[in-house]
């Protein structure tokens, strides 16, 4: 039993993303790719492992057409983005996941120690002025 639980975490793991450069469909220049949510990205995988012919999957703000690899927007229509596939190890998706969470972490904390030293030195001019 425990072999089958190791053999799970070895499991790749699909994420998908979509195409963020500022003109998705431009051959110039270098790609850029987004991430979708966890949970878009297993909306996204759930509709992927269908049967179905035509596999579709719809998140708040757009549908995703599996069979043409591309996101479209639900409020314009003409607004497509290519999407992707790409399997990770569950390692290596809990240490990217593990990552973005220290970032953001990190960030808050540096925007937290900003907003206290400009308070400090607020109230330190404001007692000057007295």
């Amino acid at each position: 039993m425990v072999s089958q639980a190791i053999k799970g975490a070895d499991q790749p793991q699909a994420q998908w993303y979509w195409k963020s450069n500022s003109d998705p469909w431009s051959t110039n220049g270098n790609e850029e790719w987004t991430r979708y949510s966890d949970i878009e990205s297993a909306i996204i995988e759930e509709a992927f492992n269908q049967k179905n012919k035509i596999k579709l999957a719809e998140l708040d703000n757009y549908s995703i057409n599996l069979n043409d690899n591309i996101q479209i927007s639900k409020s314009d229509q003409n607004k497509q983005r290519q999407i992707k596939r790409v399997l990770t190890s569950r390692n290596e998706s809990q240490a990217a996941s593990s990552l973005s969470q220290l970032l953001l972490t990190s960030s808050l904390s540096d925007e937290h120690c900003r907003d206290d030293s400009e308070m400090r030195s607020g109230a330190m001019e404001h007692l000057r002025d007295r």
